[in-house]
């Protein structure tokens, strides 16, 4: 794989293969992760906002008061009381992100040459699946399956940060079962244990110098993936016919994630210079091992029918991401590395409306906006996790095919707004990212909800 990524002049950063060694080795993995474990896919910090079309189509407003569908196995468990026949819902949620990088990379007096890298944002699927199995009329159990973080960023190999970041891909899927129990004629609660998967692959390339203009550059690419659980709790009261409220909590998930670090050498490199290449094999090919806390979540919503036809919706939501302050990098040598991240605690808020026409009341028609905040500030965004504060827009509808079976589709816009600046640097030999950020997603999702 020839890169056809050339470095803007400073000499003196050429160094062979004895210079690079296990320390610079390892710096290189503690940018890699501190860097690309904790990017955006779409949403701020790494959340990914999508799943049931239902909740996006209102900006996510009402999610935890609802009760409309088996959906809330997820948004909120113990709201499936409101469900008196068994339930399943399939969904499909086809992210469309643009992340556009503006600025330079600056090195030893000079830049760094090469491109702003276009569009990072790469598209993406991610399924949502719920169930609801009606026992009781005050008995509910549930199961589903959703994307909750994740993100997918791809810089071009002449890339002018491609020694900051080049692929990132996270991928994160919550299995949760649940179970929720009528208390009382008005309040019910549920909750029940999270199984969840996490799975990273990071690139970024590596300045050998003007070495490069004629080999292209070496990469280091880290992978790895785990299984670990946490835990879901949910209460909804609905005191009238008319109002209902909904609080949700999911809590944090330690990861501790055994990968694996290799290196890729140009095969001119390899054969201009054997040192240099034996070297970066031996520093870079190693076992790495860290661990990322993913942050708990507590949502509060409410829903208020004011007519038949017409009911408001609104959400304000909490995510802990200030469990994230630092990340250390152990290497199989027992070396180790660490990075503070000072990520923030953020909120998102959201008001929605849904209609059903009373000539046609087959059809629910559905709208949202929100603000969603971000947790990383302009003095630690990074190109992995380049987003600020971002706005929601969210329509869509749900129509009945026949009775039972409910065709669900929705649209969701997210865009940045307010500062994007960006001064980054993993370590000195990749330079200083100076510059912004411009970024926006659209989301479309289909979806079908089955009552038996």
């Amino acid at each position: 794989m020839q890169r056809p990524s050339v470095f803007a002049s400073n000499p003196t950063l050429a160094r062979p293969a004895a210079r690079l060694g296990k320390a610079a080795g390892w710096a290189a993995v503690v940018a890699l992760v501190a860097g690309g474990w904790h990017p955006q896919a779409h949403a701020n910090g790494f959340q990914v906002r999508t799943g049931s079309p239902d909740w996006s189509a209102n900006a996510f407003a009402g999610m935890a008061a609802k009760g409309y569908d088996a959906s809330t196995a997820w948004s909120n468990p113990a709201a499936m009381v409101r469900l008196d026949s068994n339930e399943i819902d399939l969904g499909i949620n086809g992210l469309f992100p643009t992340i556009e990088f503006s600025g330079q990379n600056k090195l030893g007096g000079g830049q760094v040459s090469g491109s702003s890298g276009g569009n990072a944002g790469q598209a993406a699927m991610t399924p949502s699946l719920e169930a609801v199995w009606s026992v009781s009329h005050d008995l509910k159990l549930g199961l589903s399956v959703e994307a909750p973080f994740g993100q997918r960023t791809v810089y071009p190999g002449n890339f002018v940060g491609r020694y900051q970041a080049e692929v990132s891909s996270i991928s994160d899927i919550e299995i949760g079962l649940s179970a929720a129990y009528r208390v009382t004629p008005t309040l019910s609660i549920g909750g029940g244990p999270i199984i969840d998967y996490f799975g990273a692959r990071l690139t970024s390339a590596i300045n050998i110098g003007p070495t490069a203009t004629l080999t292209g550059d070496p990469a280091v690419d880290i992978h790895g993936t785990n299984w670990s659980a946490g835990y879901h709790l949910g209460v909804f009261w609905e005191p009238t016919d008319t109002w209902r409220f909904g609080v949700d909590y999911r809590s944090r998930i330690t990861q501790t994630i055994n990968g694996t670090q290799q290196v890729f050498i140009p095969p001119l490199l390899a054969a201009l210079s054997p040192p240099t290449a034996a070297g970066l094999s031996a520093a870079l090919n190693t076992p790495a091992r860290t661990q990322i806390t993913l942050p708990d979540v507590a949502t509060l919503s409410s829903v208020w029918q004011i007519t038949p036809s017409l009911a408001a919706l609104a959400t304000l939501q909490w995510t802990h991401w200030s469990v994230l302050q630092a990340l250390t990098v152990i290497g199989a040598n027992g070396s180790s590395s660490s990075l503070p991240l000072h990520f923030n605690d953020s909120w998102m808020g959201s008001l929605g409306a849904n209609y059903r026409p009373e000539f046609w009341p087959k059809l629910l028609l559905q709208g949202g906006v929100g603000l969603d905040q971000s947790p990383v500030s302009n003095a630690y965004r990074t190109p992995r996790l380049p987003n600020p504060a971002e706005a929601l827009i969210g329509l869509g509808a749900t129509y009945e095919l026949i009775p039972g079976l409910n065709l669900q589709a929705a649209y969701l816009h997210e865009f940045s707004f307010g500062d994007s600046q960006i001064s980054y640097s993993s370590r000195s030999t990749a330079g200083t990212l100076v510059g912004s950020y411009k970024t926006q997603v659209d989301v479309a999702s289909l979806g079908l909800a089955w009552r038996f």
